[in-house]
């Protein structure tokens, strides 16, 4: 896998297969293929036709270790954006988070990041819009407005510009394997949660049991074998 673009379409051509698993605090959701890729086809979309990122701007993603992240992440690299976690955006680029208007947010404050767009993200899972306190001024609202995108990606040259390969290159799993679990403190983390899904979506699926469950039991269930993350870290 050298991009995001073959990532996109790996998941494309498997179809209904299982694609990512996750086991949060709220519970069990799983992914196929198709609805991971139309995921990352509609944020693809919109943060290059709608947020006006150029090709090479920066995404931050301020967000935890969730599904969501995965999806806003890779969706960023297929749109051919330098996608990064936590930190302030640059001026020519776009924070996605999940606390818009919180002083603790990294890089926002008032609702602004610099010059950098806010993308303010509802992390619940049936969310299909902001469920919080008022957005400030200027503040996208990321959940609502990316169900305009289209389901299908409209522009397959915007990729070449993103950090695709050093996500996949930080993400390293082993063993190899069709369906692989994510656990421990990597699963929580969101830029190992990040950099697995970027080397293994495109060659499998991935577990990532990011709550108490047990790691072995969760494992099993899910016919997955439980993989290290060769690096941590990007």
């Amino acid at each position: 896998m050298t991009s995001a673009l073959d990532l996109y379409n790996a998941l494309v051509a498997r179809g209904t297969q299982p694609a990512l698993t996750w086991y949060g605090d709220d519970g069990r959701m799983e992914l196929s293929a198709k609805v991971a890729a139309n995921h990352m086809a509609k944020i693809a979309g919109y943060l290059a036709d709608e947020v006006w990122l150029d090709e090479g701007a920066s995404l931050v993603l301020d967000l935890p270790a969730y599904w969501k992240t995965c999806l806003w992440g890779l969706g960023g690299m297929l749109a051919g954006l330098s996608v990064t976690v936590g930190g302030g955006a640059g001026a020519d680029g776009a924070i996605v988070t999940s606390n818009p208007a919180s002083a603790q947010a990294p890089g926002v404050t008032a609702g602004t990041a610099g010059d950098a767009a806010v993308i303010a993200l509802d992390l619940g899972p049936l969310a299909l819009s902001w469920t919080g306190a008022p957005l400030p001024a200027g503040t996208f609202d990321g959940s609502a407005e990316v169900m305009g995108s289209p389901d299908q990606l409209m522009d397959d040259s915007r990729h070449a510009a993103g950090n695709f390969a050093q996500w996949e290159a930080a993400g390293v799993l082993a063993p190899d394997g069709p369906r692989l679990a994510l656990v421990g403190d990597a699963a929580r983390d969101p830029a190992c949660m990040l950099a697995a899904a970027a080397w293994q979506l495109g060659r499998g699926s991935l577990v990532v049991v990011a709550d108490d469950s047990d790691p072995s039991t969760v494992a099993k269930a899910e016919g997955a074998e439980i993989a290290d993350l060769l690096m941590d870290r990007l």
